[in-house]
């Protein structure tokens, strides 16, 4: 049983899982943010060039704190998430391709 509830812990810190949980609703696995909440809701493709252009920190702001979401709630930070989970999913939406935008 404490095995189990470990590796839910772990797999539940994993940038790609937690990306998948809070955010790929919205944002689509890819970041491409073609889902559908994107017809009722103006959600950025994470893979473009303005988002791309942003620094770690206006990134965090964004994600942690709500910065700049009139339409969407976010504020991760103050829903459960921590500031180490936050970075980590910053670094993941790094990792997507370029959109061309």
């Amino acid at each position: 049983m404490f095995c189990a509830a470990v590796s839910q812990l772990s797999a539940a810190k994993d940038p790609k899982d937690l990306f998948g949980e809070k955010c790929a609703s919205c944002h689509a696995a890819d970041g491409s943010g073609h889902t559908a909440a994107t017809a009722k809701m103006r959600i950025p493709d994470l893979r473009s060039k303005r988002i791309k252009q942003m620094s770690d920190d206006e990134l965090y702001a964004a994600t942690a704190e709500g910065k700049s979401h009139e339409e969407y709630p976010h504020g991760f930070l103050h829903l459960g998430l921590t500031e180490d989970q936050i970075r980590d999913l910053i670094r993941y939406i790094r990792t997507f391709g370029d959109s061309r935008k």
